[in-house]
């Protein structure tokens, strides 16, 4: 079955792009062109040539606030390779960023809650690490919570995002 145009309000021009894109249905997985993550599902793409956008990388704004780095304004990039500061991935493509401190993160990211709470018994624990803060170092439990998206454990409460929509 191959994906279907929602309707034809729902067609955009992006600055990353020289084709129209169009919001659909039913793609499956694909590799967001802004990004560079994967995505499933839904997705803003070009007919011409599979050029695929994740839904929040098609409409996200242009500068934002988020929890995850709330006292500085983040500015939508598109600028060469780095790493997330909350997933630890490779960015290569659309990103946020903080021009104060530094502070770069995927378009996706920047949705993930700053909290989690979870009953321990349920995790599934992945790994373990060593999570280094300057001169402290402590030891860390990583689990999966579903749709990829992994969180990190420490004490019994879920605090800071590893690992994000792969």
């Amino acid at each position: 079955m191959s994906p279907l145009p929602l309707n034809a309000e729902q067609v955009l021009q992006h600055f990353t792009h020289i084709h129209p894109l169009t919001k659909v249905d039913g793609v499956g997985t694909y590799i967001c062109d802004g990004c560079k993550t994967y995505g499933s599902g839904r997705t803003y793409r070009c007919a011409a040539c599979n050029y695929d956008l994740h839904e929040f990388c098609a409409i996200c704004p242009p500068t934002l606030l988020s929890t995850l780095h709330p006292h500085h304004e983040l500015r939508l990039v598109h600028q060469d390779r780095r790493a997330c500061d909350i997933c630890k991935e490779s960015i290569n493509g659309l990103f946020y960023q903080c021009k104060t401190c530094g502070f770069d993160v995927h378009p996706l990211c920047t949705q993930l809650p700053k909290e989690v709470i979870h009953n321990h018994g349920y995790t599934k624990q992945v790994q373990v690490r060593e999570s280094h803060t300057g001169s402290t170092s402590k030891t860390v439990r990583v689990m999966v919570l579903g749709a990829g998206v992994a969180w990190l454990c420490m004490t019994g409460d879920v605090s800071g995002v590893v690992s994000a929509f792969l």
